[in-house]
């Protein structure tokens, strides 16, 4: 029989466990912490995310495919990522690609969504042979070199300059003949949009490690706007990144053409696309072939860019290669990802090489129409 004492004793000493219990089951539920989970996303129709003011009767469906992000997760999100086969957890500095900040990282992944409706757009019209409107409108950075000081200066990827010293410098050719007269050491004023808001920040020059010449020491590519003659419009801004281009454009010349290029099938895809209908690597393909397995796709069209392996191997720099700064987390080689993926994981999409956006419309032509 136990006394009110020991009684007392057994209730308190319950109710302690009782809230270091409940303390760690919400630590884990609510703290959050640095990391990024990958895993699939969504496989979904191109139109009316892309619409020409054309209407086109497709018997079948154009696909983009996504990666599916999760950032700074509970420690029980990331105990169930772990044990999940179909998902991986990176630190976050590995899911940036070493950025400044997740803003800046977040300008960039939306100036390459941006970047990639352009050359979209710019691709579509020249394989039809048709003329558009390009405009140079500045040069965005997109990684420092370890040499630069500009990054401790304030300058951060993702901004997009417009002039050097109050003088315009709408391209990358405008930069250099900005800072040719100066040398390293010299300190000059930036000014353009991050975000989309104006800002100002003065970074000093080094002596760049490839040419000697002074410079700031930051990768960078060009911001254009492109303006064709039919009423383009898309609607991507909750996806981010580059990866959606090849489909876009294969959308984009259906519709002006009036040609059902899905032959009835379920073509799903991705790949970067420049403005000479190339097809640039991108990262997570086995998510997004898993996106596009659980859609029942038919085809699923692969990049296979054996010059952006190549490169990365001997150690050139993503923005070189490709855009999507995804691609140095998740690797270059997208074909043996994508068969690797296909045949341990069982999925039903046939695998399409292509290089290029010939390469993907000569396909899709070859179709015998779906029956």
């Amino acid at each position: 029989m136990s006394t009110p004492k020991a009684s007392f004793f057994r209730r308190y000493l319950t109710a302690i466990i009782l809230v270091i219990l409940l303390l760690v089951v919400g630590a884990a539920q609510f703290l959050s912490w640095p990391y990024v989970i990958y895993g699939p996303g969504s496989a979904e129709p191109v139109h009316p995310r892309v619409e020409t003011g054309h209407k086109l009767d497709e018997k079948g469906s154009i696909l983009f495919t996504t990666v599916s992000t999760y950032s700074k997760p509970s420690a029980l999100s990331l105990a169930y990522a772990w044990l999940n086969p179909r998902m991986d957890i990176h630190t976050e500095q590995e899911a940036t690609g070493g950025t400044t900040n997740m803003a800046a990282y977040r300008n960039l992944l939306s100036w390459m969504r941006d970047s990639s409706e352009a050359t979209a757009m710019l691709a579509a019209y020249g394989a039809m042979d048709r003329k558009i409107d390009v405009q140079q409108k500045g040069v965005i950075v997109v990684n420092f070199l370890k040499e630069s000081k500009a990054d401790d200066n304030g300058l951060q990827e993702g901004d997009i300059i417009t002039s050097v010293d109050g003088k315009a410098t709408l391209k990358a050719e405008d930069l250099v003949a900005a800072l040719s007269s100066r040398k390293p050491g010299d300190k000059v004023q930036l000014a353009g949009t991050r975000g989309g808001k104006p800002f100002k920040v003065t970074v000093p020059l080094i002596e760049m490690p490839d040419t000697h010449r002074p410079g700031i020491g930051f990768q960078n590519n060009s911001v254009i706007k492109v303006t064709p003659p039919d009423p383009v419009k898309f609607d991507f801004n909750d996806v981010g990144g580059p990866s959606a281009g090849l489909m876009m454009t294969i959308e984009i010349v259906a519709q002006l053409t009036g040609e059902d290029l899905s032959r009835g099938y379920r073509i799903a895809g991705t790949g970067t696309i420049d403005g000479d209908g190339q097809v640039g690597l991108i990262g997570g393909i086995q998510y997004k072939l898993m996106a596009a397995d659980k859609e029942n796709v038919d085809y699923f069209l692969v990049p296979y860019t054996q010059y952006g392996i190549e490169n990365w191997k001997n150690g050139q720099s993503p923005s070189q290669t490709v855009t999507s700064i995804h691609s140095v987390v998740q690797g270059f080689d997208n074909w043996n990802t994508a068969e690797k993926t296909v045949k341990d994981l069982k999925l039903k999409p046939k695998l399409v090489p292509v290089s290029s956006l010939k390469d993907a419309l000569a396909f899709l032509r070859s179709l015998p129409p779906k029956k």
